[in-house]
């Protein structure tokens, strides 16, 4: 049985008028939440999935306030069993439901789960949100679930918000039995599990990509700063989890002494989709074009940063700069050898979620746009007059455009990884250096049409990749009044439309002042493009 879920549905007319019922139940004791659109709660959700069944079990582990309950209970042919360890159920018209039963019992408890084991094989789903949300509970219980054959499904709260929820639950599912429902669940992560291969949700097929990552120890390198020796690799590996569980194909390169950690963070179900490449980072060079390694560029950036000093961060060392354009490298070795045939590929960086988790929710929305050219976040606006004028640009680590992900096919994106290797010798040779990403301006300038853009800050890098979902006025003080003011029409219409797009399909809001401000550069900017 496959079930098509979508936003419509669960906001369909004939939804809601029993719904708006629940909404003045719950409200009655100050519970606002019911009253939230999905994506921001789960309420509309779980209420739907009860009208899937029919005269079936429903069981809901972790009460709380009854919310849950109360949304299981819409369709009244079915029997829901609410249980909690403690009491917090205070709307007398929730706990008197004619079909809801409450328990105070643990269900964790193994004398316990025993006694409602018939029950459990018996229900339909299960809805799981209890405390403390740091995933091993939800594991014991997925493996007891997997233990008594289950053939039922399971909808988790909290998949994504907590690191520990990520890291010792969702990651450890198998991804073929697991489905994120957060678009229309909660905003801080919905997922489902199921033991039933007849059972099946929607999902993006994003097979024919090709995702790179990887890390090196930069602590060990001659010019380590402070700053440097401050994210060790301990730090690091503890944030590689969620991209090292991607269930994409992946292609990591490491060097030798971190290969087994990183190897035994990998599920051992993603080994068909993973290909290690074990290298030293000195040993890197641009093949066909320069027969420097590294080791030899990082003493050339060195001179040129005492000859030119300009202000940078501490943290971005000659070896960090190297390290930002090691990408592009790995990513044309990738392309040529192409191991899992895929038509597109991808740069994630391999500490993702410091970013912020929402990228993880939206990483697979973004590849099933499949877009073909160089496609990356647009995140200030640096005009090309300043680009040209070199010895100013250098002077500040001007960086417009994000490179800790960006996207294209093989075509598209081997092509612009050869232009910023280009650009990054000749301006090394010139004297001038600081970041990969200062090399996406010139690179952009000189071939707009390989390029795709979408707009946000870092922590939206991949966050807004489709729509603007977080912080739209970003974008508009950022991208839209700079491009505009540097006489940019072209590109700040573009980035209007992107945005008054994601306002009017509800995906961001935006208050009054910011709304009128992208109407005015809209409009004004629409009005300048016909006089040209």
């Amino acid at each position: 049985m496959h079930y098509n879920i979508t936003p419509e549905l669960i906001n369909s007319t004939s939804f809601d008028a029993k719904f708006s019922d629940f909404i003045k139940l719950s409200l009655a004791h100050n519970n606002t939440e019911f009253n939230d659109v999905p994506g921001k709660e789960h309420y509309r959700l779980l209420s739907y999935i009860s009208t899937l069944f029919n005269n079936s079990i429903i069981i809901d582990i972790g009460t709380h306030r009854g919310n849950s309950a109360l949304a299981l209970s819409y369709n009244d042919t079915n029997t829901v069993h609410s249980f909690d360890i403690v009491d917090n159920v205070v709307n007398n018209k929730i706990r008197s439901l004619s079909n809801v039963h409450f328990h105070i019992e643990n269900l964790f408890n193994a004398d316990v789960s025993k006694t409602w084991e018939e029950t459990i094989l018996r229900s339909a789903f299960i809805f799981l949100d209890i405390d403390q949300h740091n995933g091993i509970m939800e594991i014991d219980f997925y493996n007891y679930l997997k233990s008594i054959n289950y053939q039922g499904f399971v909808i988790c709260d909290d998949i994504w918000y907590f690191k520990e929820m990520r890291d010792n639950f969702w990651h450890k599912i198998p991804y073929e039995a697991r489905y994120d429902l957060t678009d229309i669940g909660h905003c801080s992560g919905t997922g489902l599990f199921t033991f039933n291969n007849e059972i099946s949700f929607n999902k993006h097929n994003n097979d024919n990509w090709t995702l790179v990552t990887a890390y090196f120890n930069l602590t060990k390198c001659p010019d380590a700063s402070d700053e440097i020796n401050k994210r060790d690799k301990n730090y690091y590996l503890q944030h590689s989890i969620s991209t090292l569980s991607l269930p994409y194909n992946l292609v990591i390169y490491c060097d030798s002494e971190s290969f087994d950690v990183i190897h035994s963070i990998r599920p051992a179900y993603l080994n068909e989709k993973t290909k290690y490449i074990i290298c030293e980072f000195d040993d890197f060079v641009f093949k066909n074009k320069d027969p420097r390694t590294f080791k030899d560029y990082r003493d050339k950036i060195h001179e040129n940063r005492r000859e030119k000093p300009y202000n940078f961060d501490n943290r971005n060392t000659g070896s960090y700069y190297l390290f930002c354009m090691s990408r592009y490298i790995m990513l044309k070795d990738t392309i040529e050898k192409n191991p899992f045939n895929s038509t597109h590929f991808s740069w994630i960086n391999f500490c993702i979620e410091r970013m912020g988790y929402q990228n993880l929710i939206r990483l697979d929305e973004a590849l099933s746009v499949k877009r073909d050219k160089f496609s990356t976040c647009y995140i200030d606006y640096i005009p090309e007059g300043l680009v040209k004028n070199t010895a100013e640009y250098f002077q500040w680590g001007r960086c417009g455009m994000c490179s800790g992900f960006f996207t294209g096919n093989a075509e598209y994106m081997y092509k612009v990884c050869d232009l910023i290797e280009n650009k990054f010798l000749e301006y090394l040779d010139q004297g001038y250096g600081h970041a990969d990403e200062q090399l996406y301006s010139p690179v952009y300038f000189e071939n707009p049409g390989l390029f795709e853009h979408y707009y946000g800050d870092y922590q939206q890098m991949i966050t807004n990749y489709t729509f603007i979902y977080d912080a739209p006025e970003q974008p508009i003080q950022n991208f839209i009044a700079r491009s505009y003011q540097n006489g940019n029409y072209v590109k700040c219409y573009e980035a209007c439309k992107f945005v008054w797009k994601s306002y009017c399909l509800k995906k961001c809001t935006l208050n009054e002042q910011y709304l009128f401000s992208l109407y005015w550069y809209y409009m004004n900017c629409k009005k300048n493009l016909l006089e040209l």
